[in-house]
């Protein structure tokens, strides 16, 4: 795939975006090629992780994920719902989306419709953006300051670069996937590094891989957190890193993500 920049990207314009759908996966770009801030992992310096749930299809299963997370205060997550299960959840309980704020989660973009942001153009990226954020901001009352997007499929295009950048996203992509039979994710879990991010769903079998996963993390001193905390503390590191500009301060909106 050409190496195009992002005015290369904004030339192809919306109809010729949709030309690059003729299938609906496409190879890993390499990172260079994506020009938004684009995070795999964090920093490897600190005992900390980012476990992730996407889609939230299941209001009952996402209650046990709750009612997990709360014999767990200290523990933070990050979900990805599609937009269409936000107002979903709203009505079969009233204030779920503002509870878990107020226990510290988070909450990411991760389509209305959970349809691959490849075959989009970017202004309807940026419109399907712009109707999740009108939902959640309905259902917390309040504004929110969305910092981050899980493509779905986890595939990386020109759209989403354009989409990030328009709207000050960073792409949430993994380390650590987490579907599969708990005993496998355990396992994988317990090979973690510093930094890494698990990518788990609303799904009985994730559920189960929970339960396992966050008592042997509370035995051996892991923190989890949510992306926010876990990309913050990658930040802080690169001030003064090697490649980035000195006397910058401690500019949480610069990146040095490459």
């Amino acid at each position: 795939m050409a190496n195009f920049s992002r005015r290369d990207f904004l030339k192809i314009g919306g109809a010729a975006l949709l030309g690059l759908a003729g299938t609906r996966f496409i190879p890993k770009q390499e990172e260079f090629f994506f020009e938004a801030p684009l995070l795999w992992h964090g920093s490897r310096s600190y005992k900390n992780i980012a476990i992730t749930y996407d889609d939230c299809n299941s209001i009952v299963r996402f209650h046990k994920v709750e009612a997990l997370l709360n014999e767990f205060p200290e523990f933070k997550v990050t979900f990805f719902p599609i937009g269409l299960n936000i107002p979903d959840f709203q009505n079969k309980d009233k204030g779920i989306w503002k509870r878990l704020i107020e226990k510290g989660h988070e909450i990411g973009y991760h389509t209305y419709e959970h349809v691959n942001i490849q075959v989009m153009s970017p202004v309807a990226a940026i419109m399907d953006f712009d109707r999740w954020q009108a939902a959640l901001v309905d259902a917390l009352e309040m504004d929110y300051p969305t910092r981050f997007v899980r493509p779905p499929y986890n595939i990386l295009s020109p759209t989403l670069d354009i989409l990030c950048q328009e709207r000050g996203l960073v792409a949430a992509e993994f380390s650590i996937g987490g579907g599969g039979a708990p005993d496998v994710v355990l396992r994988a879990i317990q090979k973690t590094k510093g930094g890494d991010i698990v990518q788990m769903h609303i799904r009985t079998e994730d559920y189960e891989s929970s339960k396992l996963a966050f008592p042997w993390l509370k035995e051996n001193n892991w923190d989890l957190v949510t992306m926010s905390k876990l990309y913050d503390d990658y930040l802080r590191e690169q001030v003064n890193a090697d490649g980035c500009d000195v006397e910058a301060g401690n500019e949480l909106t610069r990146t040095c993500v490459e």
